[in-house]
């Protein structure tokens, strides 16, 4: 085996990219968990709730419907099926994204 019988054939910035934003995303949301519990009131905590439940269902969208989804909705370009690091990340990310529901309502 050689240098040249080695062929890389997909690129490795989808998955890069993918991890860096939802890492992001998911440091986001805890500090707005953080947010809601220390400030916020039933309006906020409700609308904060909603707001984790649709990303977390993004997350769910992309690994059920893949790249149709991906395209069609979220206007991106991401074969989510053709790299097997993004589908188990869209996984694990959700079930991440879920801790960072509000649990604690501020009374006052």
């Amino acid at each position: 085996m050689t240098w040249s019988d080695i062929a890389i054939k997909n690129s490795i910035w989808p998955p890069v990219i993918y991890y860096i934003v939802s890492i992001v995303v998911g440091v986001l949301l805890f500090v707005g968990k953080y947010y809601v519990h220390r400030r916020a009131n039933l309006a906020g905590f409700l609308l904060y709730a909603f707001f984790v439940i649709t990303i977390t269902t993004v997350q769910f969208c992309l690994m059920r419907f893949g790249a149709d989804f991906a395209k069609d909705i979220l206007r991106i370009d991401l074969d989510v099926y053709g790299y097997e690091s993004i589908f188990n990340g869209t996984y694990i990310f959700a079930i991440i994204y879920g801790l960072a529901l509000p649990t604690k309502l501020k009374c006052s």
